[in-house]
């Protein structure tokens, strides 16, 4: 584990398989912005080459100061580890909020992107996204964490996988509440990423983009994914049947390889 400041906020990371081969691979979470969530991705490929993970700012064991939350700003801390850990260009793999760190990144710091792998993302919080994050801030705010966690949980994950893994899911939340920021910092998240609004500055992308997304997103929906691989200039889509937000959890081999087989032809 490793410590950078970014924006006078301490940011903590890990590289797996440090000094391996290959250009490494950053996998970005989603809101919960904890690098445990990208372990059924980070361990696997750090068999095969470096991976870099990160909690994000504001949540895990970064640094939680109030008012220093923004899509930017979480950009600006992944050149941060970049820079601090010698890395000049990596290859990008973010969900949901990961995602949409990742499009400021491959429109800013370009030179810093291999290739670029947006997830179960959007570009534009549009009426249905402000709707959605504005109601879970509410709950957040008055019903506190655990209400907000157990609520969540019913449109981030698909409904039969849900159903089938409820054992497996209950775990996840009683992790996820253990660990969680403070409501009111986990509320300044959401205004940020409530901000998000990149769809004029999509065409400048120069970077390989591959968009992948679940046609049952409840989050998420598909036609996000689309107006992002439309807008970005080259860009693959890819769109899975089912899974949920979580389709890259509940796909994982399959998610795997689709990543796997874009970054190889982008090495």
């Amino acid at each position: 584990m490793a410590v950078v400041q970014s924006g006078g906020v301490d940011i903590v990371y890990e590289i797996l398989t440090p000094g391996g081969p290959g250009v490494p691979i950053f996998f970005i979470a989603g809101l919960n912005g904890m690098r445990a969530s990208c372990m059924k991705q980070a361990v696997p490929f750090s068999k095969e080459r470096p991976v870099v993970v990160h909690d994000h700012r504001g949540t895990g064991e970064s640094g939680q100061p109030p008012g220093v939350y923004s899509v930017e700003n979480m950009a600006a801390d992944v050149v941060a580890i970049m820079d601090d850990a010698g890395i000049e260009k990596a290859h990008l793999v973010g969900t949901s909020t990961g995602g949409a760190t990742i499009q400021v990144l491959c429109i800013d710091n370009p030179e810093r992107v291999q290739s670029a792998a947006i997830c179960c993302s959007w570009p534009k919080s549009d009426h249905f996204f402000i709707r959605q994050f504005e109601m879970r801030k509410l709950v957040l705010l008055n019903l506190g964490t655990e209400a907000l966690t157990r609520l969540a949980s019913t449109n981030l994950n698909d409904p039969k996988y849900f159903t089938d893994h409820y054992e497996e899911m209950l775990e996840k939340e009683e992790a996820l509440i253990a660990k969680a920021s403070s409501p009111e910092i986990a509320a300044e998240r959401i205004d940020c990423i409530i901000a998000h609004d990149q769809m004029d500055r999509l065409d400048r992308i120069r970077v390989p983009v591959i968009v992948i997304g679940a046609k049952n997103d409840a989050v998420c929906p598909p036609y996000y994914s689309e107006q992002l691989a439309e807008a970005i200039p080259g860009a693959e889509l890819k769109l899975y049947e089912d899974g949920g937000h979580f389709f890259y959890l509940v796909y994982d081999d399959a998610f795997n390889a689709d990543i796997r087989e874009f970054i190889s032809r982008h090495e």
